[in-house]
């Protein structure tokens, strides 16, 4: 059996997806100095956006699946208050879009939990923390870009 080669390159990749990963769940870390240092590095920004995005939607997905996860755990122990169920139609109704800020520090993490919480569906869910993880990446990518143009 051969010895598997990674290139620089494409260590650095793995390594930007799994801190994007770690830093879209709920682990304090932030990924943004590492895409810097990639594109510092000459990486394919395409590549380095592309797997930050995804590593950091992961993440996300990952902080929404367990809280609606310990949702159903709850239910299956207590029943729901009224309040609570006000808040989650109400979540439901006008905060699912608020997911397109789940990039933002700290707040994002509570904004997934609630979508999870409130049983929001998977494949909104996912859709709307895609965009908003994949907004923040090609912004701080063209930031970047045009920095270096200047």
């Amino acid at each position: 059996m051969s010895d598997i080669v990674f290139s620089d390159d494409l260590t650095n990749l793995l390594i930007m997806f799994l801190l994007s990963f770690a830093a879209g769940s709920v682990l304090p870390l932030g990924s943004e100095w590492y895409v810097i240092l990639l594109l510092e590095k000459g990486i394919s920004a395409l590549g380095v956006v592309a797997l930050a995005t995804l590593g950091n939607t992961l993440g996300g997905y990952l902080t929404w699946w367990l809280a609606k996860a310990g949702r159903a755990w709850y239910d299956s122990k207590r029943v729901l208050s009224r309040r609570g169920r006000a808040a989650e139609a109400l979540f439901n109704r006008y905060g699912v879009w608020s997911l397109l800020l789940s990039w933002v520090l700290i707040v994002g993490d509570i904004l997934v939990v609630l979508a999870g919480i409130s049983r929001t569906p998977t494949a909104l869910s996912l859709i709307l923390i895609f965009i908003g993880k994949l907004l923040r990446y090609v912004f701080l990518a063209l930031a970047w870009l045009g920095v270096m143009a200047a």
